[in-house]
């Protein structure tokens, strides 16, 4: 027998309250994810840190008193667009996997955050959703309470998802290795990488083993010839995964002496954190 699917939101949160809470006047909810800035690493004004831990409180404390749900609260630097898409990505992606219906409120947040967030779920097919103000807060005793938006009614629109064509997993992986290394890599330490995550046509090894024409025991027991099989990978390679990744304008490629370079684009940061597999 199936399990129940949960009913997942997450809300990227500023300084707002209403454009959090709204829509569950009257709705059900199994799991809130509040993503928020709690603490001031020096990046910040001590006002504005302040300010929004208030805000994620008064979230905190809705969900926790009236709704019954203590919301998972996750420190993100929401002013990040990398690091938005990055943690919002990976919470939906888990969530997906245990067959949960995840949504998105992108109205909760500042510009810049809402439209990771956006993009975020977009990729991953998750719902979107924008929550309509009324009116919006002129003192600070509305905007303490309310936030800076007045959200009464708590109407909200669903945004219609778009396909977006990502790359196959295997090159989301070597972009992931790029970003997560921020430097230059040699194509033969893409192989090993390649080799360690177990990808097809990658199953020799070939680090570190002698000259280029020993002959190597693969894990079958069978013999191949290192510089036969370092053509075949390289092909592969070139072939399969960074000939495309160039050609999207994700990757770039020098010559350094024999080796050829590869260091990821600003596009390619971009895919490697809202493929969801950081």
């Amino acid at each position: 027998m199936a399990a129940l699917q949960d009913n997942v939101h997450i809300i990227p949160l500023g300084h707002e309250y209403d454009r959090a809470v709204a829509p569950f006047k009257k709705r059900s909810v199994d799991r809130v994810y509040i993503l928020s800035i709690t603490k001031n690493t020096g990046k910040y004004e001590d006002e504005m840190v302040s300010r929004q831990v208030h805000f994620t409180n008064k979230v905190f404390d809705f969900f926790n008193n009236e709704k019954k749900i203590k919301p998972i609260v996750r420190e993100v630097q929401l002013f990040d667009l990398l690091e938005v898409m990055k943690q919002i990505s990976a919470i939906i992606k888990d969530e997906q996997a245990k067959g949960n219906k995840v949504q998105i409120n992108m109205s909760a947040c500042g510009r810049k955050t809402s439209i990771g967030a956006a993009l975020a779920g977009m990729v991953h097919g998750a719902d979107v959703y924008y929550v309509s103000a009324e009116d919006y807060s002129l003192n600070n005793s509305d905007f303490l309470e309310h936030g800076l938006s007045i959200c009464k009614k708590g109407e909200t629109f669903r945004f219609e998802n778009f396909e977006f064509d990502l790359p196959d997993d295997v090159s989301q992986k070597i972009l992931v290795k790029l970003y997560q290394e921020n430097r230059g890599i040699r194509s033969t330490e893409l192989r090993d990488y390649l080799h360690d995550n177990g990808v097809e046509g990658f199953e020799t090894k070939l680090a570190d083993i002698g000259k280029p024409t020993k002959s190597i025991p693969t894990s079958e027991g069978k013999s191949v010839n290192k510089r036969a099989e370092s053509i075949t990978q390289n092909i592969k390679l070139e072939k399969k995964y960074l000939g495309n990744l160039e050609a999207s304008g994700y990757i770039q490629r020098k010559r350094s002496g024999r080796n050829n370079i590869i260091t990821i684009t600003e596009s390619g940061k971009y895919v490697a954190c809202i493929g969801g597999q950081l």
